[in-house]
């Protein structure tokens, strides 16, 4: 049985989804002054969940379709044209096109994409989220076609992360929390065990539960020669995570 920190695999993490919260220094663009952030979810949350499952890496032909989703922590009370589209060669793709009206502060929206349908080729792909055209967040994702060309599904490095629901009824100076886990995987790649070595903050109360389901959703490469692999993994609770 392999057993490994997430130190070790996290490099390889953020190299499958980088810089999703903030607009790209290097970009040409003029920064949209909303704030913005860009996830993908590997499926939709079962109904009632009170955890995501963050995809670090996406399929063209994904057994459920995956998603696209934007936020913002601090949307105006105004309409604001929102685009989220997915570069490749052949030019942008969108994956959500639309006129949103702020009705609060912290928005999220999300739906199912079809990177097949659009014709997206796998590879790096640079994702932007623009508000009335001026970049809010930029991010870059693999897409591959299958689990079995996929470099983000090699190895013992996470490509799907749980993440619990997120509380809007508390401020962000308030928000504040940590869990470390032990995840026992399968030779799947799915999570058979889960031990919850710390619950601080609001991990110990109001998000235990939201928690205790966020860390079954992880998955880690398949490896048939290895029964179990247990991974340390932390998650601390910030505003907007």
């Amino acid at each position: 049985m392999r057993t490994w920190t997430s130190n070790a695999v996290l490099a390889s993490a953020l190299a499958c989804l980088s810089s999703a919260g903030a607009p790209a220094a290097a970009s040409a663009e003029p920064s949209s002054p909303i704030h913005g952030h860009i996830e993908f979810l590997w499926e939709a949350p079962a109904p009632g969940s009170e955890a995501r499952p963050v995809a670090l890496g996406l399929l063209t032909r994904p057994e459920v379709p995956h998603l696209a989703c934007w936020k913002s922590a601090a949307f105006p009370q105004r309409t604001v044209e929102v685009r989220l589209e997915i570069d490749d060669a052949q030019g942008r793709h969108a994956l959500w096109v639309g006129a949103e009206t702020g009705t609060r502060s912290q928005v999220v929206r999300c739906r199912d994409i079809d990177l097949a349908a659009l014709g997206v080729a796998p590879g790096m792909r640079r994702v932007i989220l623009r508000f009335d055209g001026q970049v809010a967040a930029e991010a870059t994702i693999e897409v591959a076609d299958s689990l079995d060309t996929a470099a983000f599904h090699r190895g013992d490095r996470t490509f799907v992360n749980g993440r619990t629901r997120y509380l809007t009824d508390i401020a962000p100076a308030d928000y504040s929390g940590r869990f470390v886990w032990v995840l026992t995987f399968g030779p799947d790649g799915r999570v058979i065990a889960v031990e919850t070595e710390v619950a601080e903050g609001l991990a110990a109360t109001r998000l235990r539960a939201a928690g205790d389901a966020a860390a079954w959703l992880y998955r880690i490469g398949a490896d048939p020669d290895q029964p179990e692999r247990k991974l340390r993994q932390p998650y601390d609770l910030v505003p907007g995570g």
